[in-house]
C-alpha cells in the first residue's frame, strides 16, 4: 500500500481496541487451518517444532518486509528525512512511524505514549531493570530459576552496583497453580526488603504459564514492583494485559506476532515513567517520555514498518483461535505420552498453566549429553527440529509448534517418541 493508504489503515486500526474473533466450529477447523498452513513457507526437509525461537512470517507479512526493505534501500536517508525538507517520499518514515505505538498500545489495551519500540524483549528488559531507580542498598529483587537468563542476569548486576540481595525462586516440580502462588508469596515472606520481581508470564524453557495476576497483587500488597517478561505470552495465548496490574514490561514482535526479526516494546504505566532513568544521550531528567527510557540505536526501519501488517494478520485470524490451536498440537501429543511413566511432563496440563510450549525429559535423563543426543536423534532420524533447554532440576527438551504445523507433525513427532523410548 501507498503512504495514504498505509496512515489510513494503521490509524483506523489503532482507534479502537482489537476486537477478538469468534472461535471457528469444528467443521470448519480443517479449511481454516489449512488456508493458515499454506501462507507459511515452510522447509520440507524437517519438520520445525521449535516455533519458540522466533516466529515464521507468513507470506504477506513476507511480502510487505521485502517490499519495505526495497524501499529503504533504493532511498536510504531520503526515506527518513525531516518532512519540511522533502514532503514526497522525504519523511515518511517519519509519518509512518508514529502510527507504530497506536496500533501496539491498541492491541494491548494501552496509551501510546506507554510504548517503545525495542529490538527484543530482553532490550526493553534490561533498560527497565538497569533503570528502575527505587533500590537502594539491602534491598532484594526476585528471579526466578525459569527466568531467561541475559534477563535475570540483569538483575543480578544490581547487587555488585547498588549493593541489593538477589534471591532466587527454585520453582516446585509439579507446579500446579496454588503452588507457584505459595513459592511466590513465601518468598516475599521470607525476604520482607523485596522491592522488585523479575515475573517471566510463559517460561523459554518448560512453557510454564505463571498466575501473574495473583502474584503481582500480593507482590504490590508488601511494597514490590513487578518487571514482567512477556516475550513468549503475547499472541501465543489470551490474555488481558491491563488486568494483571503490573507497571513494567517487555515484548517481542517477531516471535509470535510473526514481525520480521528485530523488533519488540517495552511498557511503562505513565503514572510510573519517572521511576525508569533516562537513558544517557536522550532527554533531560526530568523528561516524561517513554522513548527517552530506551537506547536502541539504528534499528531495521524495514521491520518496524512491517509490524501493522503482522499485527493485522494475527488480528484476522482470532487471538482466540491461536490461543486454542496451539494448545490443540500441544495437547494432541502431551496425551499420548500423560500417563506413560517414562516421560516426564515438565509442563502442567491446567490450561491456565501452559500455552503451545512445553518441555519434557525421559525418566532419570537430567543431564545435557542425554538430552542434546535425543534432540540430534529426533532430527537426524525422524526430520523433527527441537530444542534442548536446562533448569535447576536438569536438562529437557522443548517441543514447540507454531501455526503452520499440522496435526500430522504432532503425530510423527508422537511416534517417533514412542520408537526411541521402546
Amino acid at each position: 500500500m501507498d503512504r495514504r493508504q498505509f496512515i489510513k489503515t494503521t490509524a483506523a486500526l489503532a482507534s479502537v481496541p482489537l476486537a477478538l474473533k469468534a472461535t471457528v466450529g469444528h467443521a470448519e477447523e480443517d479449511a481454516f487451518w489449512k488456508k493458515i498452513i499454506s501462507e507459511h513457507d515452510v522447509s520440507k526437509d524437517y519438520i520445525n517444532l521449535d516455533a519458540g525461537r522466533w516466529g515464521i512470517m507468513v507470506n504477506p507479512v513476507l511480502e510487505e518486509f521485502i517490499r519495505r526493505t526495497r524501499l529503504i534501500t533504493q532511498n536510504s536517508s531520503y526515506y527518513a528525512r525531516n518532512i519540511d525538507i522533502s514532503p514526497e517520499l522525504g519523511g515518511q518514515y517519519r509519518e509512518e512511524n508514529k502510527i507504530i505505538p497506536k496500533v501496539l498500545a491498541a492491541s494491548l489495551g494501552v496509551g501510546e505514549d506507554e510504548i517503545a519500540l525495542t529490538r527484543n524483549a530482553t532490550e526493553g528488559l534490561q533498560h527497565l531493570i538497569s533503570g528502575y531507580n527505587l533500590l537502594k542498598s539491602d534491598d532484594t529483587v526476585i528471579i526466578s530459576d525459569l527466568d531467561y537468563g541475559s534477563v535475570a542476569r540483569e538483575m543480578e548486576v544490581r547487587t555488585k552496583r547498588d549493593g541489593v540481595n538477589v534471591f532466587k525462586i527454585i520453582l516446585p516440580e509439579p507446579a500446579t497453580y496454588q503452588n507457584i502462588i505459595d513459592a511466590y508469596e513465601k518468598a516475599l515472606i521470607d525476604n520482607p526488603k523485596t522491592k522488585l520481581l523479575l515475573l517471566t508470564h510463559i517460561s523459554h524453557k518448560t512453557g510454564l504459564c505463571l498466575p501473574v495476576k495473583e502474584i503481582t497483587k500480593i507482590a504490590k500488597s508488601r511494597g514490590a514492583d513487578v518487571i514482567l517478561d512477556a516475550a513468549h505470552s503475547w499472541w501465543q495465548m489470551d490474555f488481558d494485559f491491563t488486568d494483571y496490574g503490573v507497571d513494567f514490561a517487555g515484548f517481542n514482535l517477531h516471535k509470535w506476532v510473526g514481525a520480521p526479526l528485530g523488533v519488540g516494546c517495552m511498557y511503562i504505566n505513565k503514572n510510573r515513567i519517572a521511576d525508569i532513568d533516562v537513558r544517557a544521550g536522550k532527554g533531560g531528567e526530568d523528561s516524561t517520555n517513554i522513548n527517552d527510557r530506551v537506547q536502541t540505536g539504528t534499528m531495521n526501519l524495514a521491520t518496524i514498518m512491517t509490524v501493522p501488517t503482522a499485527l493485522k494478520y494475527h488480528d484476522e485470524i482470532g487471538i482466540k483461535n491461536i490461543d486454542r490451536r496451539l494448545k490443540d498440537l500441544r495437547n494432541r501429543w502431551v496425551n499420548e505420552f500423560a500417563d506413560d511413566d517414562r516421560v516426564q511432563i515438565l509442563t502442567p496440563q491446567d490450561e491456565r498453566m501452559h500455552a503451545g510450549i512445553t518441555s519434557f525429559r525421559l525418566k532419570g535423563m537430567t543431564g545435557r549429553a542425554e538430552n542434546s543426543q535425543l534432540c540430534t536423534t529426533l532430527l537426524s532420524k525422524y526430520g523433527l527440529n527441537t530444542n534442548p533447554q536446562s533448569a535447576d532440576s536438569g536438562w529437557m527438551l522443548r517441543v514447540v509448534p507454531g501455526l503452520y504445523n499440522t496435526m500430522d507433525d504432532i503425530d510423527k513427532f508422537s511416534a517417533a517418541l514412542k520408537k526411541i523410548i521402546a
